[in-house]
């Protein structure tokens, strides 16, 4: 029993507790809500003041852009004023320059009506000149006429002479390109001439050639004869002598032929290959030098003729 009071009691004071605990909590509640409306009271004051403080700002930045303005202002009108000031000032000086002047000009005025009758004499004596200097114009003018016809005359000379020195210019431009083709026909002969003196050369010294080969030839026959001639002379002296037995037909001995032997025959072949390559080129030379020599006679025979 004493502990089911005691627990009783614990359960009162913990109802207690909790009820005392429930009433904070709705205190603290209210207290949260209340603190909410402040804030949210004060935000909205901040937020108006925010506002305020810019508008202020911008008015603040409009009146100092006015200000600035007007001390613009004021600034130029201080500027026209001095300005204004100087342009009254160079007036008065003007003005008193200008009586200054007027001062002098009556002056001048003077000067100028005793300059005026001293010019008038003088143009009495300028006319008096004028006629002379008319005078003097008319016979220059007849002078420079007759310059005129002189010079036109020697105009129509010069013309004549630049004509007939340009034509004189022609005929030796002419005479220059006829010379000019002479000289290179007289080339285009001179080497004609000297192809067709190498062949003549060519040909000489190949005849020259052929007749040494041909006199060295003709020797070593005559000697060849000369041997023969006397053997024969011995032959026909035994026969007289002794008679002259049937001969036995000779045995065929074939010559074996040595490298020495070959090597001459392959050096003749291309020897005579060589000599007859060069005496066909010597040929067609000899017809292209033959046809360039009757063009050339021919071309001498026209320009003759022309």
């Amino acid at each position: 029993e004493q502990k089911a009071r005691l627990l009783e009691a614990k359960v009162r004071e913990n109802t207690s507790t909790i009820e005392q605990l429930r009433q904070e909590r709705s205190i603290l509640a209210q207290d949260h809500k209340d603190l909410q409306q402040r804030y949210a009271q004060a935000s909205e004051r901040a937020h108006k003041l925010r506002n305020e403080y810019a508008a202020s700002q911008k008015s603040h930045e409009n009146r100092r852009q006015q200000l600035d303005i007007h001390l613009a202002e004021i600034e130029e009108l201080r500027h026209a004023l001095s300005s204004q000031a100087d342009e009254l000032q160079r007036t008065e000086q003007e003005k008193n320059q200008m009586m200054m002047e007027k001062t002098d000009i009556s002056r001048t005025i003077a000067a100028l009506e005793a300059e005026l009758k001293r010019v008038r004499k003088d143009a009495e004596i300028f006319g008096r000149d004028l006629k002379a200097l008319r005078a003097e114009k008319e016979r220059q003018r007849e002078e420079s006429a007759k310059a005129d016809r002189a010079r036109k005359q020697a105009q129509t000379q010069i013309r004549l002479l630049s004509e007939q020195l340009e034509n004189q210019k022609a005929k030796t431009k002419r005479l220059q390109q006829h010379l000019d083709e002479l000289k290179v026909q007289h080339k285009q002969e001179c080497k004609g001439l000297i192809v067709q003196i190498r062949y003549l050369k060519a040909k000489f010294t190949r005849e020259s050639t052929l007749r040494d080969d041909l006199s060295y030839q003709k020797q070593y026959l005559l000697v060849l004869l000369a041997s023969f001639e006397a053997s024969d002379k011995r032959i026909l002296a035994c026969i007289s002598r002794i008679g002259y037995p049937k001969p036995c037909p000779p045995a065929v001995t074939k010559k074996c032929r040595t490298f020495k032997s070959a090597a001459w025959c392959i050096v003749f072949i291309r020897r005579a290959r060589f000599a007859s390559n060069a005496w066909r080129e010597a040929c067609g030379n000899k017809e292209a030098i033959a046809d360039a020599l009757q063009e050339v006679r021919r071309r001498r025979t026209m320009d003759q003729h022309t």
